[in-house]
């Protein structure tokens, strides 16, 4: 799930650098090896090898290192459609994501792509290393095209936090993607297409962790704002956004405690040493 917004964030710590993008071999074999395999069934794993097998194209999207609540990002990635929904009120897209089932969603947007994203694996999350594959099934039709462009994309999320010395948690995040266009017409489009597709996609996840990273930020810094904006969430049902208002308190909770406990530390540093 690839979407756009432009904001500002603080920078991430000196030490912590974003990787650019990587359609290498190594980048390659290394996102197959992370793909949980054991943990797919008999039915989701022969698709997804035919997808990685047949891929079209694949690109490791540009590593990200956001300022982020590590609680709040887990809860992000399984409610999708509180971002997407965000998006909508604020007026910057048209997409629209449904929950269909269980980690199942229905996308359409704009411009005259549709399809489902299935969520296939999820393990980690918080403290513990995040990690999510996803199948996405889909078509894209507009302006004079005859027929459609059908595809089918594997995407690997993973996420690693860690906690600074300044007690702000960042969140290295990557994303793979392997994807498939049905047809030699499709492929070839898709061939010629490929530096606008390739530039898009890593755009598209740079500003969604930005944004991510701004909603973290907020529900740290103004818990309240952030329940407003979920009562104004016309596709989230009430349960999703009871659950989502205690999760912005529990983050701005989380933050206020450590920094009570830095202050803590500061004051007791000076005694230690008389």
């Amino acid at each position: 799930m690839a979407f756009a917004i432009a904001l500002c964030l603080s920078p991430a710590p000196l030490h912590a650098q974003d990787d650019g993008g990587s359609e290498s071999r190594e980048a390659r074999q290394a996102a197959l090896q992370a793909i949980p395999w054991r943990h797919l069934n008999a039915i989701d794993r022969p698709l997804v090898e035919s997808v990685v097998a047949d891929a079209t194209l694949y690109r490791q999207l540009p590593t990200r290192i956001i300022d982020c609540d590590d609680e709040m990002f887990a809860y992000l990635v399984d409610h999708p459609d509180l971002i997407v929904d965000s998006w909508n009120v604020m007026g910057v897209s048209r997409l629209q994501l449904a929950p269909i089932a269980p980690g199942r969603y229905r996308v359409a947007d704009s411009a005259g792509a549709v399809g489902d994203i299935r969520v296939l694996h999820r393990d980690g999350g918080g403290a513990e290393p995040l990690r999510m594959l996803l199948l996405a099934d889909g078509s894209y039709q507009a302006g004079p095209m005859p027929s459609s462009i059908d595809g089918q994309s594997v995407l690997l999320l993973r996420a690693e936090s860690v906690e600074e010395s300044n007690g702000r948690c960042y969140l290295t995040t990557r994303l793979d993607a392997f994807i498939r266009f049905e047809g030699p017409a499709t492929k070839l489009v898709a061939r010629t297409l490929k530096p606008l597709i390739l530039r898009t996609s890593d755009h598209n996840f740079i500003e969604t962790m930005r944004f991510v990273s701004l909603f973290s930020r907020t529900a740290e810094t103004n818990p309240a704002g952030m329940v407003r904006l979920a009562n104004h969430l016309q596709q989230v049902e009430e349960p999703t956004r009871r659950e989502f208002a205690a999760m912005c308190q529990a983050t701005s909770e989380r933050y206020a405690e450590r920094r009570r406990e830095r202050a803590r530390l500061a004051t007791a540093a000076p005694a230690v040493l008389r």
